[in-house]
C-alpha cells in the first residue's frame, strides 16, 4: 500500500488548516488520500453543523462522488495542515483496475462507513442531546483486555457533543452530567465509559422522561426565569409532591414513577 501511494507523490497537494476542500451539495470530480495532517468531514442537519469524523494519514474521502456521480453528501475542511493525494476520475479508475488491494480496502472502508452512518442516524433520532451523545460513545468505545471500554484517543467530551450537534451551554451541561454521574471517566490520557448498568439506567431515565416530564432542568429554569440552581431546588419539592400524589394510584404506577424520580434525582438534580 505504501509503495503504491509513493508512486502517486506527483499528485500530492498541500493545504493549510482551515481550507474548505468541498461543501455538501457540490459536484465532485476528485477523491483524496491523506498523506499527512487531518481533515474534518461535516454535514448540516437543520441549522447545525455535525462532525461526522476527523480523518488522518492513510485514510481517504470524497470517493462517493466519483463512484456515484452525485453531489457531495458532506463537506470537508482541513483542520491540520495536510498533504493530500488528489485523484481525478480517470486516475481513480486506473488505480482500481490495476490494484486489487486498493479495491478491497475501498470496499472495507465503505462498509465501515455505512456501519458508522447507521450509528449516527440512531443517535440523531433521539430527542435528548445527552442520549444522542451517550449512544454515540457506547457504539464507538472499544474494550481493553480487562473489559473496560475506552473512547478513541482523539475523542474528547467536546468532540462527542460536537459530533451529535450540541453547542454552547447545552454541550457544557451534557458534559457536566456525564462526568458528574460517572458516565464518562478520565483515565490517564483517555476517556472511558462508566459501568454498563449506569449507562442503562441513564438511557432508561431519558426514555421515561419522554413520558413523565418533557421539560429538563434547564428548560424549566428558562421557563420560570430562574437560574439552574434555584430551579433544581423547586424541582426537588415538586418531585416530592408528585410522589405523594402518585401513592394514591396503583402500586405499579407508584413503583414506576418512583423509579423515574430516583433516576431524575440521580442524573439531573444531584447536588455537586
Amino acid at each position: 500500500m505504501s509503495e503504491m501511494l509513493s508512486s502517486l507523490e506527483h499528485l500530492v497537494r498541500k493545504h493549510r488548516a482551515g481550507t474548505v476542500l468541498f461543501r455538501e451539495g457540490e459536484r465532485g470530480s476528485t477523491m483524496y488520500v491523506i498523506r499527512s495532517g487531518k481533515v474534518n468531514i461535516w454535514k448540516h442537519i437543520s441549522d447545525t453543523e455535525l462532525t461526522l469524523g476527523v480523518l488522518g494519514p492513510g485514510e481517504f474521502f470524497g470517493e462517493m462522488a466519483l463512484l456515484e456521480g452525485l453531489p457531495r453528501s458532506a463537506g470537508a475542511t482541513v483542520v491540520e495542515d495536510a498533504n493530500l493525494i488528489e485523484l481525478e476520475q480517470a486516475a481513480f479508475e486506473t488505480l482500481i483496475r490495476k490494484n486489487g488491494e486498493i479495491a478491497l480496502r475501498l470496499m472495507r472502508r465503505l462498509s465501515s462507513r455505512l456501519r458508522e452512518a447507521d450509528r449516527q442516524i440512531q443517535a440523531l433520532m433521539s430527542r435528548s442531546g445527552a442520549a444522542r451523545a451517550l449512544s454515540l460513545v457506547s457504539n464507538i468505545a472499544e474494550p481493553d483486555k480487562k473489559g473496560r471500554r475506552y473512547l478513541p484517543e482523539d475523542l474528547t467530551p467536546d468532540a462527542v457533543t460536537n459530533r451529535v450537534g450540541l453547542r454552547g451551554e447545552e454541550a457544557k451541561r451534557v458534559q457536566k452530567t456525564f462526568e458528574k454521574s460517572g458516565l464518562l471517566v478520565r483515565d490517564g490520557n483517555r476517556w472511558a465509559l462508566g459501568p454498563d448498568q449506569l449507562i442503562k439506567d441513564f438511557l432508561l431515565y431519558v426514555e421515561m422522561q419522554e413520558q413523565y416530564d418533557p421539560l429538563n432542568l434547564h428548560q424549566l429554569a428558562e421557563l420560570a426565569g430562574l437560574n439552574d440552581e434555584d430551579a433544581a431546588q423547586i424541582a426537588r419539592r415538586v418531585m416530592d409532591a408528585r410522589l405523594k400524589d402518585a401513592r394514591k394510584g396503583s402500586q405499579e404506577l407508584v413503583d414506576t414513577y418512583s423509579t423515574y424520580l430516583a433516576l431524575k434525582q440521580r442524573f439531573e438534580y444531584a447536588e455537586d
